[in-house]
């Protein structure tokens, strides 16, 4: 099955700077990868790699369950910036695979495609990986321990759109770890890296009736997933507003066990921010009412769950690499906080989900468990 290519020219990612040795080389161009490669928008039978060259070249991706060789999908055009997108696979299995550009080849990674149905799998949720980038791949090098099929992050990826920035990114995830080449990623905008090189480094789902990726929803096993954008129009009445009221009550999210939602701006906070009122008036009641099991929040740079809510828990998990903060009150709705670097894993087996706060040391200083086959939290 013929890949979807993207081939962005140089004209329009000006900021990718062509050396002048590797310009003057055309008849056979050697390709360095400045990114990746990394993963994301996995499904049941597709994923996407994407990475990045220096030279404008030709990309090829091969890949098999028993051998990287088996296929291959090649690039029609030369490009800088690659993503391709890789179908026909059987739902959850491994996939080994490796990315060729130019005279270069990456190293074999593997990936896993999505389960179907009441599949045990793991995964993982954190935010504000910005800044401190020892901090942020300690936490990348605890939470690969766990093997999470999935990651997610809930905004300010890096500090502020810069190429150095977003640089520092790829190499935590893709060079200093492998969480990229072997974790398909999905993000969900801060405030510190709003703008177009968001979108044009990151290849998420574009299922919102822009066909944008701002905000999206997808499923992984029995759990419904949504990426709540705070950074734009979210109020009642907003076309994203109105597509999230029917995302949640669409026929996947119906038929998903739990039900997952991820935004930038907690509504619930004890932290630097606090809580952010808009998205508590707005955006909870609709949670609530809808089922969803928890909400996963950033922008502080702390741990903090509340007691549920109304059946939904509220985690604030901004402790990926940014500067740590102090808490500033309490709050009879907090159930646990602490100061920390560390990420959010969740166990999905059937009808149990557990979720616990794990800190770049390995020690585990939260948790969470939600049983539906008893309908109960505790």
């Amino acid at each position: 099955m013929k890949p979807i290519l993207i081939a962005i020219p140089l004209s329009i990612i000006g900021f990718i700077t062509l050396p002048a040795k590797i310009a003057d080389t055309a008849e056979k161009p050697v390709a360095t990868f400045v990114r990746g490669p990394y993963l994301s928008s996995v499904t049941q039978n597709s994923i996407v790699i994407s990475w990045t060259t220096a030279a404008a070249v030709k990309g090829n991706v091969t890949y098999g369950q028993k051998a990287s060789s088996e296929n291959s999908l090649p690039e029609d055009s030369p490009s800088f910036v690659h993503s391709v997108t890789v179908s026909g696979l059987a739902a959850n299995n491994p996939y080994k695979y490796k990315v060729i550009a130019g005279n270069d080849t990456t190293a074999e990674h593997r990936f896993w495609t999505a389960p179907a149905g009441n599949a045990t799998f793991t995964f993982a949720a954190y935010g504000d990986t910005r800044t401190n980038h020892t901090a942020h791949v300690s936490v990348l090098r605890q939470m690969s321990l766990h093997q999470p099929r999935i990651i997610l992050n809930s905004g300010d990826l890096v500090s502020r759109n810069t190429v150095a920035n977003w640089d520092a990114y790829f190499a935590d995830i893709c060079d200093s770890t492998h969480v990229g080449q072997t974790i398909p990623i999905y993000a969900s905008p801060g405030n510190h890296e709003s703008g177009q090189m968001y979108y044009d480094n990151l290849f998420l789902p574009s299922n919102n009736p822009q066909k944008t990726e701002a905000y999206h929803s997808f499923d992984y096993g029995n759990v419904h997933i949504i990426s709540v954008n705070t950074e734009i129009d979210y109020k009642k009445g907003s076309e994203q507003y109105q597509w999230l009221e029917h995302d949640l009550q669409s026929p996947e999210a119906q038929s998903a066990t739990f039900k997952i939602v991820f935004w930038h701006r907690p509504p619930y906070s004890s932290s630097n921010h606090g809580s952010d009122m808009s998205a508590r008036t707005t955006l909870c009641p609709l949670m609530e009412s809808s089922g969803v099991d928890i909400v996963f929040n950033g922008h502080d740079h702390v741990y903090e769950r509340t007691k549920p809510i109304n059946g939904t828990t509220y985690i604030v998990t901004g402790g990926g690499g940014a500067p740590l903060y102090d808490f500033k009150t309490e709050n009879e709705w907090t159930a646990y906080k602490e100061k920390a670097y560390h990420f959010c894993k969740l166990l999905v087996d059937n009808q149990v989900l557990s979720m616990f706060m794990i800190r770049d040391d390995g020690v585990v200083r939260d948790s969470l468990f939600i049983n539906k086959s008893v309908a109960k939290t505790r």
